[in-house]
């Protein structure tokens, strides 16, 4: 909740900045601020919700996105403008008119490139991972990784058919799923969510759940990803066995604790989850959020891959604040405690804060790699 109170405070403060300076007599100012603070709650509850059709929903996505990137701008202005008031400088009509102006243009063209990188289908980021302990058998094992799609009514209805022919075209070994993949139920955006049925490798197609499949339908997502052959890692592993070699893919439940979407159901549980499998083998886990890798690292984990942070969405503060909300893991690879934790910075991004500067969207190939065998 913390995260979406920020986001709330950033949209409102450019309207009432606005609302508080404009050129017209001062005692109407006040309730043009309030107005103009109600229309951009309002505009950012619809976001959350996501239930208007695609184009409505963009162009909404777009105004929140100037509300936003304006916000820095209109804050620094109103800093200059106490300054002068202070000083007791008169400050000009058409100086308040015009900075209005000005900001609300840049902020716009900021969103405006923002929502057109958010919603680009990803690249492919190849990244070498050595696994200390990786049998012979597996060196150079590709594994694509794709995470936080969170497909929508915002997403174009090719944008999965995207993802799932080039994830195809890699002819990775196996694929993994982080979680994240929609933000309505199956059943409202079926059309969209299909094209997942045609992903295909040889060990198969397996995925764990992300925070977003529990406030959305936790056994309607179930239920779907089985229907299209995608099997669901909830506390459990698998055995991949190629030449003789064995390695484990484990997967978790999300956890996020004192919601009260995730009560009654598995929290967790990695002594279960990798009871049984083969001694000395390496594992590889799936995990939604990288914050809990600590945790993770004091077990027999060669390899964590994450998601949830979509990378920070944005280069410098944000994705700074993001991070150390994730422990100090935002994208990339890290080495914690032994275990290497790999975060991916997401395929897609929620229809909440639909932007992206300097942080691109990924789909991962992962391949493990013997520590010999290392190039990268």
């Amino acid at each position: 909740m913390i995260w979406i109170s920020l986001l709330l405070i950033t949209v409102a403060y450019a309207p009432c900045s606005i609302g508080l300076s404009l050129p017209v007599k001062r005692k109407y100012r006040p309730a043009i601020a309030l107005g103009l603070f109600l229309l951009a709650i309002l505009l950012q509850v619809v976001l959350f919700a996501g239930i208007l059709p695609r184009i409505p929903l963009l162009i909404a996505a777009w105004c929140s996105g100037v509300l936003v990137f304006s916000s820095p701008f209109f804050f620094l202005r109103d800093m200059a403008l106490l300054a002068m008031r202070l000083g007791k400088r008169r400050v000009p009509d058409k100086m308040l008119k015009y900075s209005i102006a000005a900001i609300l243009a840049v902020a716009g063209l900021l969103a405006a490139w923002g929502e057109y990188c958010a919603v680009t289908p990803p690249e492919v980021r190849p990244v070498e991972v050595e696994v200390p302990g990786l049998p012979e058998a597996f060196d150079g094992f590709r594994i694509a990784y794709i995470t936080d799609t969170h497909i929508s009514r915002t997403s174009s209805s090719l944008y999965l058919w995207t993802v799932v022919c080039r994830t195809n075209a890699l002819h990775p070994d196996l694929i993994l799923l982080g979680g994240d993949l929609g933000d309505l139920k199956p059943n409202e955006i079926r059309p969209n969510m299909h094209p997942l049925g045609d992903l295909h490798a040889e060990y198969g197609v397996y995925s764990s759940p992300g925070n977003h499949e529990y406030f959305r339908g936790f056994d309607d997502w179930i239920r779907f990803l089985d229907s299209v052959g995608i099997e669901t890692l909830l506390n459990r592993h698998i055995v991949i066995e190629k030449d003789g070699a064995k390695l484990v893919v484990a997967g978790l439940p999300d956890k996020m604790s004192g919601n009260r979407m995730y009560i009654g159901r598995e929290t967790p549980d990695l002594d279960r989850t990798l009871a049984g499998a083969p001694e000395g083998a390496p594992v590889v886990l799936l995990s939604h959020q990288p914050r809990f890798a600590h945790d993770y690292a004091k077990y027999p984990v060669s390899l964590q891959l994450s998601g949830h942070t979509h990378g920070g969405m944005i280069a410098g503060l944000p994705a700074l604040l993001v991070k150390i909300a994730n422990r100090g893991f935002v994208s990339g690879l890290y080495q914690v405690d032994g275990m290497t934790l790999y975060v991916s910075s997401g395929a897609g991004l929620w229809n909440g804060f639909m932007f992206r500067l300097g942080v691109p969207s990924e789909i991962t190939e992962i391949i493990l790699r013997t520590p010999q065998a290392v190039t990268m």
